[in-house]
């Protein structure tokens, strides 16, 4: 787990598969389907970013 900095979603697909392997429920879906992280609950696990087929989330320093 890494213990600073953040996710950003960009070019996102809509799979949905970052909300499902999410253990802190930290992506909620917004009116357009695509996944926003809630930075307070997100423990920076990284599974979203390794489980995203599109590369859409990216962790940021």
């Amino acid at each position: 787990m890494l213990s600073k900095g953040y996710i950003v979603v960009c070019g996102c697909k809509k799979c949905g598969r970052c909300r499902t392997v999410c253990p802190t429920s930290a992506l909620k879906r917004t009116t357009d389907d695509r996944p926003k992280i809630d930075h307070e609950l997100c423990n920076r696990c990284m599974l979203c970013v390794r489980c995203c087929p599109n590369k859409a989330l990216v962790y940021m320093e």
